[in-house]
């Protein structure tokens, strides 16, 4: 089947090349001639686990074709795959639309056939609608419209889209299942369950998916705070409601907050959606609250802990460890209010550190290696669990540092 996805980034980058290498083919277009050439040459943009040996596989299979002519993408394929960003608006924090709005405009000149637009983006409930509207604005030929969001973990990515939990597609009409089922054949065959329903309910489903999820991390977050103040074993207590199985033990870490390029923007998305309907999310923002609370409260406890000592060392840029994505990241976020206290700060990460930079510049150090920046200071604070770091346990001098471990990894 011939599919053309428009945009490179995680999503839309993990797409093409699971799509490709469950035998379709497939076109990746992206306007960042740079990035293409990139990819052309086998190397991904991103980290991600398997990410280059699966581009590899995809190129060596000719199975994938990445350009910037949108035009030879559109004409090409009876499938055109949205998987633009939608990033947070600065002042409001609801979804930026800007971008999926004006691919929309762009690729309707193209449509020269029938074509069935799949959203892959998350966006606000009603945008595919908005779409199709400008598509058909734009263009003389017949669409249909579909709504098949993401579910993908960070560092998870390639994994999490070849064995999905579930599959879902907001759809109009049979003849757009019909393709989607051709789309999917090969996860159908393979029993992972494949959700349809209307469009406006899949747009919602994820984000109300990513909003519970930030809703349980917030929560142990706040109950771990309690287990220290009252001396529990916060460990234990998660272990034991993990057990549970009405509870589930994944989202039970206590961690430095809550960051990434889905939760926090999503459910800040989400409470937008809900504002504008006029209904009272309560919950989820007090959970948005909670967690910006949470990084101002991490940074207080590293001065709490380090007596004023304003030199430290810190392990963990990253949001999470196995990528080096470092939007909204904890790590970030914390270091912004140490540095306002005005700490002297170096860092290191085996992944994200030229990512960092671009948002801290030079505020702060760059260690070269994990012993460099461990030596650096008498306090070492840990911010992403990178497995890496568990190898100061073996330092000589281990016992003689002050190690915080806002991860729980050691």
């Amino acid at each position: 089947m011939n599919i053309t996805i428009i945009g490179t980034g995680y999503v839309g980058l993990t797409a093409a090349i699971c799509f490709a290498n469950s035998g379709h083919k497939v076109i990746s277009i992206d306007k960042n001639e740079e990035k293409i050439n990139l990819l052309k040459s086998g190397k991904s943009p991103i980290y991600e686990k398997n990410m280059e040996e699966m581009l590899s596989q995809a190129i060596n299979s000719g199975n994938i074709i990445f350009s910037t002519d949108l035009e030879y993408g559109i004409k090409n394929s009876i499938i055109n795959i949205l998987a633009v960003g939608t990033p947070q608006s600065e002042n409001s924090g609801e979804a930026d639309l800007s971008y999926i709005l004006s691919a929309s405009k762009e690729m309707a000149q193209y449509i020269d056939e029938y074509k069935l637009i799949i959203i892959k983006s998350t966006v606000p409930i009603g945008t595919n609608h908005e779409v199709k509207k400008i598509i058909e604005e734009n263009s003389s030929q017949k669409i249909d419209i579909a709504s098949n969001p993401e579910f993908m973990r960070e560092g998870f990515a390639i994994e999490d889209f070849m064995k999905p939990d579930r599959i879902i597609s907001g759809i109009e009409n049979e003849k757009s299942q019909k393709l989607i089922e051709k789309l999917y054949q090969k996860w159908i065959e393979n029993n992972f369950p494949i959700l349809f329903t209307d469009i406006k309910t899949a747009e919602l489903i994820k984000y109300s998916s990513n909003a519970f999820l930030m809703t349980k991390i917030a929560f142990i977050n706040e109950i771990s705070n309690l287990a220290e103040a009252t001396n529990c074993n916060i460990s234990d207590l998660t272990k034991a409601m993990g057990m549970d199985h009405r509870i589930g033990d994944k989202f039970l870490n206590p961690g430095p907050g809550i960051g990434g390029s889905c939760f926090p923007k999503d459910s800040l998305a989400l409470s937008h959606i809900a504002k504008k309907y006029q209904k009272n999310l309560s919950i989820l923002d007090q959970v948005i609250a909670s967690n910006n609370q949470r990084f101002v409260d991490m940074a207080k406890k590293i001065s709490k802990i380090t007596k004023n000592n304003k030199k430290i060392a810190i392990l963990g840029l990253s949001f999470k460890a196995g990528t080096d994505d470092v939007r909204m990241s904890p790590a970030i976020e914390i270091i912004k209010h140490l540095l306002q206290d005005n700490f002297d700060i170096t860092a290191f990460d085996p992944e994200s550190m030229k990512n960092s930079q671009k948002i801290l510049e030079n505020k702060i150090k760059y260690a070269d290696n994990i012993k460099e920046c461990y030596d650096y200071s008498q306090y070492v604070v840990i911010l992403t669990e990178w497995v890496e770091f568990k190898e100061i346990k073996n330092y000589s001098d281990f016992k003689e540092k002050v190690i915080i471990d806002l991860r729980n990894i050691i």
